[in-house]
């Protein structure tokens, strides 16, 4: 097999710094490909400050004859530049290697594999799990290639977040929510339909629980730019990891002009009353009034704590979602 390179730190995201995996089946063939990005003389062993490919200046780092590691600067541009440079070189770009080529350290391929998935987790909650892995297979008698269970499914939104939905009438608090929520303003906020012509998505951090927040237009008779956003967000409903209804105490239940069952249904604006439809939660961002226990109850709906707490072993290298 030729030299083969992969990014190791998640894709299209800016970091401080950015990982490059070398992966050679030879030491010369490592030798051979490092002196084509310019880095010449790289011991095992050995750490250096230089520059890779023309692109950045960082660390080249051989851990074995035939592994090496580049650190550029972690800029999206940066990244992209560096894999375009190593591609150039006749360096193969792949998404995986062997994890125990790339972690010689670790003491089993569980702990190999958990190492890699580390560098890609996107939730605080998987670090500590993702750590037991090794010891946790060791003293289970469950197969490696035992089929994926629903706590594994359960589990693996901890490395890729699931997608929540939220959706409701216009006007209800849903953009206040999620900017509650992120900490920052991320969506317009008005007292008039249509202010969120498009899906806002983010990145949130529930409770350790890392989720793609998709806050959605009001879903109502609408004409042109506005009606294909909510075209948009219908086809959210559907392929959403968990769907959350909103409504307040004036708009009537968020439940009727859906066409599936929605996870949770949140009654927004409470400070200006409890509605008379069934609710799971009522929340006021304006008097932070239970949004905490909102948080906790969306984290348990994706990832009950009885998953997070048990001590059986997590095959998280299979993506089951």
């Amino acid at each position: 097999m030729s030299a083969r390179a992969r990014l190791a730190t998640p894709q299209g995201r800016a970091a401080a710094l950015a990982v490059v995996d070398i992966v050679c089946d030879s030491a010369q063939e490592l030798e051979d490909s490092l002196t084509k990005l310019g880095i010449h003389r790289l011991e095992v062993g050995q750490v250096r400050l230089t520059s890779l490919a023309g692109v950045d200046k960082g660390l080249a780092i051989r851990w074995s004859p035939g592994f090496a590691q580049l650190t550029p600067h972690g800029g999206v541009a940066v990244t992209d530049a560096l894999l375009a440079a190593i591609r150039g070189s006749g360096i193969a770009i792949v998404d995986e290697v062997d994890p125990q080529t790339a972690y010689p350290e670790a003491r089993s391929e569980v702990e190999a594999r958990a190492l890699a998935a580390l560098a890609h987790a996107q939730s605080p909650l998987a670090v500590d799990l993702l750590l037991v892995q090794h010891d946790r297979w060791r003293t289970n008698v469950r197969e490696h290639d035992a089929d994926a269970t629903e706590s594994d499914r359960r589990l693996n939104y901890l490395l890729e977040p699931p997608l929540v939905a939220v959706v409701g009438p216009a006007n209800v608090g849903k953009s206040s929510l999620l900017n509650a929520l992120a900490g920052r303003e991320l969506a317009l906020t008005a007292d008039m339909p249509g202010t969120t012509r498009d899906h806002v998505g983010a990145a949130i951090d529930l409770g350790g629980l890392v989720v793609r927040w998709s806050d959605t237009p009001g879903l109502r008779e609408a004409a042109g730019v506005e009606s294909e956003a909510i075209g948009v967000a219908r086809r959210l409903i559907g392929s959403c990891d968990l769907l959350i209804a909103t409504g307040d105490i004036e708009s009537g239940d968020p439940r009727i002009v859906l066409d599936r069952e929605p996870d949770l249904t949140v009654a927004l604006r409470a400070d200006l009353g409890e509605p008379d439809w069934a609710t799971d939660a009522s929340v006021s961002v304006k008097t932070d009034d239970r949004v905490g226990d909102l948080v906790r109850l969306i984290r348990e709906t994706l990832v009950p704590s009885g998953v997070l707490a048990s001590n059986e072993p997590w095959k998280f290298w299979t993506q089951s979602q």
